[in-house]
């Protein structure tokens, strides 16, 4: 497991460590080509395993830094706390708030028991309450009337007068009204925070629990990755759950010839379908499951350059929409006509040769019995194997993200898992385990 911090500035120089052999444990889907002791790069791991059963504290671990310092007493960090203080605030652990908060509490009646101590020694020969004439009240006194009032357990005034109730005692009569009214906006706030911190929801992710290895399965001749994702909490399950997943790619994020820099990317589920959200009921154990087809991430980009597809542009598709006839992806080079399948499109060309050879004065140059325009390679489709996904996956690690809403205090939270080549497994069914 990795212990690496990763650097929002500085990503790509780790990717420039020195080399590093490592050597896998898991032999069940190493294939025998693939050399033990060949040469790779130390690889970051964004979400840390570090929980028990192999579970992640839903912490993605990244530092900001900028020329290997943190943003410590720097303008940035003063620009953040300025405008988030709250937040930033409620991010430090509850032992330490609590203790700020009453240590700040303490300092404020210090304060004002100094500021009694003060108004009574302006005018030691009138008597306000506090002390008596000709001995104006010491701070102790004064730190316990400044308790008292801050609390306002009883009520009575140090010199058991009614003297604070006169014209000449407007000084007293400011204080205790300020220290009062700080007083309760102090235990309004308290109470607040005392509240959000024992409440955040973003512990009940704990509870979630992600298979500690994923599954890469070959079925019907489509390659399928298979993670499983279950609340221990069965009896409340959490509302409106739905998974999204990530592909975080190193090298192809090294290189410099990309328009933009992207280590994320984001991988389609078909499995709960994610055109509907990617609900999933999360009280029994559910899979989650991303076709590895020519968008997908997880296949190399040498691989999907060959095939007769439609460029994209950046949006994520699936060929599992095209098969469903959602989609049209397959041109043909003759008319321009899309159709969903290679095999749609084999069916398109042979039919209108038909058309054309009836017709006989067509030409064949430029029609659909034109050989240099119809290519076998037209009706390619994807051909992956296990050597290539393995060896594409190499610098890769797959993120789930499970979010939902927790039912006993309606609050939002996110649940964090990653797989590595390590984590995965080739041609394998998760063990029914609700009996």
């Amino acid at each position: 497991m990795s212990n690496f911090k990763i650097s929002a500035d500085e990503e790509v120089q780790l990717l420039r460590r020195p080399i590093t052999t490592t050597r896998s444990s898991n032999k069940n889907f190493l294939n025998k080509s693939s050399s033990l002791t060949t040469p790779r790069r130390s690889i970051p791991r964004l979400v840390e395993r570090n929980l028990p059963f192999h579970q992640s504290r839903s912490q993605v671990s990244v530092q900001n830094r900028t020329n290997g310092r943190f943003y410590i007493f720097s303008e940035r960090l003063h620009y953040f706390i300025n405008q988030n203080w709250l937040h930033i605030f409620l991010r430090w652990p509850t032992f330490l708030s609590v203790f700020c908060l009453l240590s700040l509490w303490v300092l404020w009646l210090v304060i004002f028991a100094s500021l009694y101590v003060y108004i009574d020694a302006r005018k030691p020969m009138v008597e306000c309450g506090l002390g008596k004439a000709g001995q104006p009240i010491n701070f102790f006194p004064a730190l316990s009337f400044s308790l008292e009032t801050c609390t306002t357990v009883g009520y009575s005034l140090p010199n058991d007068t009614n003297g604070f109730f006169t014209s000449d005692c407007y000084g007293v009569q400011l204080a205790v009204y300020l220290q009062m009214t700080w007083s309760m906006i102090f235990n309004a706030f308290f109470t607040a925070f005392i509240f959000a911190r024992l409440a955040r929801s973003e512990q009940r992710s704990a509870q979630v629990l992600f298979s500690n290895k994923a599954i890469i399965e070959h079925r019907n001749g489509k390659w399928l990755f298979h993670a499983r994702v279950y609340d221990m909490d069965s009896q409340k399950p959490i509302v409106e759950m739905h998974i999204r997943m990530y592909c975080a790619s190193w090298h192809t994020y090294e290189k410099r010839n990309q328009e933009q820099p992207h280590l994320l990317h984001a991988m389609r589920i078909f499995d709960p379908d994610d055109d509907v959200n990617a609900w999933v009921f999360t009280g029994v154990p559910m899979n989650a499951t991303h076709h590895i087809d020519a968008y997908s991430p997880l296949t190399p980009p040498h691989l999907s350059k060959d095939l007769n597809l439609l460029n994209s542009y950046g949006l994520m598709l699936r060929e599992v929409d095209q098969c469903a006839g959602n989609t049209s992806a397959y041109p043909c080079p003759v008319c321009g006509e899309t159709y969903e399948t290679a095999e749609n499109l084999k069916t398109h060309i042979q039919f209108n040769k038909i058309l054309e050879d009836a017709d006989g004065k067509i030409p064949v140059v430029g029609t659909h019995r034109d050989p240099d325009i119809v290519k076998p390679r037209l009706y390619n489709k994807l051909e992956l194997t296990k050597e290539d996904i393995m060896n594409h996956l190499k610098d890769k690690e797959i993120i789930c993200v499970a979010e939902g809403i927790e039912p006993m205090l309606s609050g939002t939270f996110q649940c964090l898992h990653s797989y590595r080549l390590e984590d995965i497994v080739f041609d394998c069914k998760f063990t029914p385990c609700v009996t």
